[in-house]
Formats: structure tokens, sequence, C-alpha cells
């Protein structure tokens, strides 16, 4: 009985870990995977539907990294490697950037007419112009702002 009791406890929060662990793996699947059951989804089915996401996400990062690849081998042929790399890193920097923002927007209901989104948007375009002058990053940077200016850029 001495052992029964702790056991008992240490069994219930190991499941208790398991089941919080498939509840945040269900929050996380996309909406499109879910709806492909009827109801309820069950611990097996959030499992199952996690790995097919994870194999197709990873699928889909091997493809782009090939593209990548070939795409840099290409340029790499016509541009000096100094050049290639700024090019690369501007890329990289870019999209990070559109990430960032995207985030603001989604999960801290940042707008593009807001003062602070907008002074971000400057701040990334001056530090992205130091490494590589050339395409603009997201949108041309914003001019003198009052409280009340907008920016015709959206994240």
């Amino acid at each position: 009985e001495t052992y029964k009791l702790p056991h008992r406890l240490i069994e219930k929060k190991r499941r208790d870990r398991i089941n919080e662990c498939i509840a945040q793996l269900k929050d996380l699947l996309p909406e499109h995977l879910k709806l492909t059951t009827l109801g309820h989804l069950e611990k097996a089915v959030v499992l199952e539907l996690t790995l097919k996401h994870l194999k197709a996400l990873t699928a889909l990062t091997e493809q782009q990294h090939q593209k990548i690849i070939a795409l840099q081998n290409g340029e790499r042929s016509m541009k000096s490697p100094v050049q290639a790399d700024l090019d690369a890193f501007h890329s990289g920097f870019q999209t990070c950037a559109k990430e960032v923002l995207q985030y603001l927007s989604r999960f801290e209901s940042w707008t593009p007419r807001e003062q602070r989104c907008a002074q971000l948007l400057g701040h990334l375009h001056s530090i992205s112009s130091q490494f590589l002058p050339g395409p603009q990053l997201l949108s041309p940077p914003p001019g003198p702002l009052s409280k009340g200016s907008s920016s015709s850029s959206s994240p």
C-alpha cells in the first residue's frame, strides 16, 4: 500500500503530461487536417495527423532546400562568391522580416497603420539596405510619421 499511492500519483502526472502534449499538438494542427475527421479527434488520430503533417512539412522543406541550392549554384557561376552570399543573406533577412511582421499582425494585433509597425518596417529596411543595396525590403521606408499617419504596406 505504501508503494501503490506514490506510484498512482506518478502515473497520473505522466498521463496528464501526455494528454497535455497531445492537446497542444491538436492545437498546432492546421484546420484542413482537423476537418478530415468527423467529430472528436481521438489521441491516436491526433498523433497520426501530426505525423502526416510533419512528414509533409519535411518533404516541402527538403524540396525548397534543393531549389535554393540549385538557384544558388546557378547564380554563383555568374556572380562573385561574396555577392552570392550577400544575396542569400538578404533573401533570408527578407523572409525573416516578413515572418516577424506576420507574427506581430496575427498574435500581437499590430496593424500597418500603427506608428510602431511603420517604425519597425523602416528599421528593417535600413538594416537590410546596409548589407545589400537594390531591391527594397517589404516596402519603401516610411517618411516622417505623425501619430495618425498610415503606411500603405501590409505585413
